[in-house]
């Protein structure tokens, strides 16, 4: 029995070696490939004393593959071993960085916003190969204001802006430093603006292409916004202590009270990408909605079968992506901390469609704080998609919050994040991959892990 369990976990640890190897295969290509031209130079600001050689094998999940053919899988994860001995975290840690950290002097040889038009599709929202998300990203960070509005519903306050009289974007506007923190409950709190830019890049580092474009900006109030505003918007302008402020329109905008005021004469936030006209959204009440009351629990909260019982009963859960989008979903908000998902938004009239993963300013509010319950989705249907499971194996050991960090430093108002909050994101990430063990322990691999629509995400 003994020999039987150490063959058992070798098997498994292997395993782990393989798939994280596959998911980082083209890093580690280019690594090889560029060696002798001193590519390490002055990157080990990231390594944090993790130089050491870049195996996966330490995490201690026992996992065989569906069919059984442990022998084979052990045998090519041995030899692609061979090929990646000399590779450190280090070097993996800043090739992804070069990867995920868009080139903001890439010129582009058409319009930045027909590009990221083009770009949407029903399963994504920019492609894997995003060369050009740079060029666009610094069109949204220099592109002239020609016009201001209050925003487009909703409960916080933001503007709808123009950009060179073509192109919509949304404003939101800083309402905290980078070190406040949250408290209350999981939703509590304002919008926090650079949670929207942190949330775009960590969907493209974990391969969920569903969130808008994100850059941050500081705006000068005056010249920016005042000059160009619509009378609506201006009817909220007030001043306060020698500054231009204003509160718009929304639910929770009552009045000055309610109001963000300039820094000398300035006012920062981010813009998120308006998404095509011809992308019409459609809005669903999400299965694991809260219900904000206090006094009050919502089914999913009181049945531990809730997802059996009553979802995947459901036709629009039982097939298609849906109930696997929702499940990417709630890793992507369990990681930065967002527990207010209380509705989604797929596109109209496309029954593939993805989950649009909107309306990230509710993320990274408390570092000290990891909302296991934003996370039922996944260990209560104790389903993951191949891909992100392989995604989150290979980014273990501080390699996620490394790469955040180096891509969100290009960012025009970076610091994005604290360290706090990145060092968060690591140790939510380990309580991901427990979860999904214990899934694994519980049902099996076969039963778990599934390549729904991966190739189509």
């Amino acid at each position: 029995m003994k020999t039987k369990f150490r063959l058992l976990f070798v098997g498994a640890a292997v395993f782990v070696i393989y798939v994280s190897y596959k998911i980082l295969e083209p890093e580690l290509y280019r690594l090889k490939n560029a060696r002798g031209l001193g590519v390490d130079a002055g990157y080990n600001q990231y390594g944090n004393g993790l130089d050491k050689d870049y195996h996966r094998g330490e995490f201690p999940i026992e996992v065989l593959p569906p069919n059984g053919r442990q022998e084979s899988v052990v045998m090519n994860a041995v030899n692609q071993d061979s090929a990646q001995q000399n590779i450190s975290v280090t070097q993996v840690i800043k090739s992804l960085i070069d990867r995920y950290t868009p080139q903001y002097t890439y010129q582009l040889s058409d319009s930045p916003w027909k590009v990221a038009a083009k770009w949407v599709e029903a399963r994504q929202i920019l492609p894997v190969d995003d060369q050009e998300l740079g060029a666009i990203l610094n069109a949204m960070g220099q592109g002239k204001v020609t016009s201001a509005d209050v925003g487009h519903k909703g409960t916080q306050l933001k503007l709808t802006l123009v950009l060179n009289n073509e192109q919509k974007v949304i404003f939101k506007p800083a309402w905290y430093t980078r070190d406040y923190l949250v408290t209350g409950t999981p939703y509590a709190g304002r919008d926090r603006h650079n949670a929207e830019i942190a949330a775009f890049h960590l969907g493209r580092i974990l391969e969920l292409r569903r969130t808008p474009l994100a850059v941050g900006r500081r705006l000068d109030i005056k010249n920016d916004i005042q000059s160009v505003a619509t009378e609506g918007l201006l009817s909220t302008f007030f001043n306060k202590d020698g500054e231009s402020c204003f509160y718009g329109r929304c639910l929770y905008c009552k009045g000055p009270d309610d109001g963000v005021c300039a820094t000398n004469g300035y006012i920062e936030g981010t813009l998120v990408l308006w998404l095509p006209s011809q992308f019409r959204m459609k809005v669903h009440k999400h299965p694991w909605s809260r219900t904000y009351r206090d006094s009050l629990q919502a089914k999913w909260e009181t049945d531990k079968d809730y997802c059996q019982k009553l979802v995947q009963v459901n036709p629009t859960f039982s097939s298609g992506p849906r109930l696997m989008d929702i499940i990417d979903t709630a890793v992507f908000d369990y990681l930065i901390g967002n527990a207010d998902r209380h509705h989604y938004e797929t596109f109209e009239a496309m029954a593939d469609s993805m989950l649009i993963m909107l309306d990230n300013g509710k993320s990274f509010g408390n570092p000290g704080v990891d909302e296991l319950t934003i996370l039922a989705p996944l260990y209560q249907c104790c389903k993951i998609r191949s891909s992100l499971w392989q995604r989150l194996l290979a980014l273990q050991d501080g390699i996620l919050s490394k790469v955040l960090e180096g891509v969100l430093s290009h960012d025009p108002i970076a610091p994005v994040l604290t360290r706090q909050h990145l060092e968060a994101l690591d140790r939510r990430l380990v309580t991901v991959l427990e979860q999904i063990q214990l899934c694994l322990d519980k049902f099996g691999i076969s039963a778990v892990v599934t390549d729904s629509f991966d190739k189509g995400r």
